[in-house]
């Protein structure tokens, strides 16, 4: 008799442990769909990778109500920037190991391009390799300290730049 409760007891454990399964996957497949229409963005254009540099037009608000439709198109004030990709760095990082390191970093200036542009990117492209000089390998093992490098490293910029520079895109960063 102990047998065949024993046997009931596990063929219903089986049951609702298969129900179990079925309703995760149910759960996860909504949730990767929502997501996935959530994130998604149909239609959008893909990214110019071949561009070194370019101008960027980033609206800074509506025209307003009392304007009396002063302007002909209504379009919001905008204002250039622009995304300039800094030179490849090689440098031999600090510390008893001698590892060597790669960035590839582009830069966003506030204003149009002007004449001296291409020298503001090498004197930001020295700094940043003589920061580089000083950073042991421990600091950039971890997410954090990539993130400490490139908020340092975007705090040159700015210096170097008397605050043009507004961000640091860190696109590749390879530790040898």
């Amino acid at each position: 008799m102990a047998e065949a409760t024993e046997g009931k007891a596990a063929g219903g454990g089986k049951g609702g442990f298969i129900i179990a399964l079925v309703l995760l996957a149910v759960i996860g497949a909504g949730a990767g769909a929502g997501f996935s229409l959530m994130f998604l963005k149909a239609g959008a254009p893909a990214p110019d990778a071949a561009a070194g540099k370019r101008d960027v037009q980033i609206g800074h608000g509506a025209a307003k109500a009392g304007d009396g439709g002063a302007s002909k198109s209504g379009a919001a004030e905008v204002s250039k920037n622009l995304v300039a990709s800094l030179d490849p760095i090689l440098v031999t990082l600090a510390g008893p190991q001698r590892s060597w390191a790669r960035l590839e970093l582009g830069v966003i200036l506030n204003g149009p391009s002007t004449p001296d542009d291409p020298v503001l990117l090498k004197s930001m492209t020295e700094d940043i390799m003589s920061f580089m000089r000083t950073v042991p390998l421990v600091h950039v093992e971890s997410a954090a300290g990539v993130e400490y490098l490139r908020e340092d490293i975007e705090e040159i910029a700015r210096l170097r730049s008397k605050g043009r520079a507004r961000h640091i895109i860190l696109r590749s960063l390879v530790v040898e």
